[in-house]
């Protein structure tokens, strides 16, 4: 089994034995960016855990919305979770650009942000894009 191999991406170096999830600069080893630790990670795992992520969010603003007599959400409460996860992926490719650009270890973190991005991406456009089509997003 190949070890975890966290990455710092504001010293742009490996860390190999993180103490408290921080590298020995003291910087803490997560982005918000990409919205996990920065640890290495393939493109389809981290769709996968952003894409149930989004999922598990979206069900409870609906359910939330549902459940509550008064709709405190508004009628249109799930539109509102699409546009941020629309927003969230765009940063996530953003960040995974910027991180290809800059090269070096930070470079090895580019498939976790491309697979994050395009997980928040799937889970807020097309949802929204059938809410439009279908006139049940106004």
């Amino acid at each position: 089994m190949i070890p975890r191999m966290w990455i710092c991406p504001i010293c742009n170096q490996l860390v190999p034995n993180p103490v408290n999830r921080k590298c020995q600069n003291g910087h803490g080893l997560f982005d918000g960016n990409i919205f996990s630790s920065t640890v290495e990670q393939s493109a389809g795992k981290a769709f996968l855990n952003a894409f149930l992520i989004c999922l598990g969010i979206l069900v409870a603003v609906i359910g939330i919305n549902a459940l509550i007599p008064s709709h405190p959400l508004g009628t249109n409460g799930a539109a509102y979770p699409l546009v941020i996860f629309i927003v969230a992926g765009i940063i996530a490719l953003l960040r995974g650009l910027k991180w290809k650009r800059q090269g070096g270890p930070v470079a090895r973190l580019v498939p976790r942000a491309v697979g994050t991005g395009l997980a928040c991406l799937l889970t807020g456009a097309v949802p929204f894009a059938a809410g439009v089509a279908l006139g049940l997003i106004h």
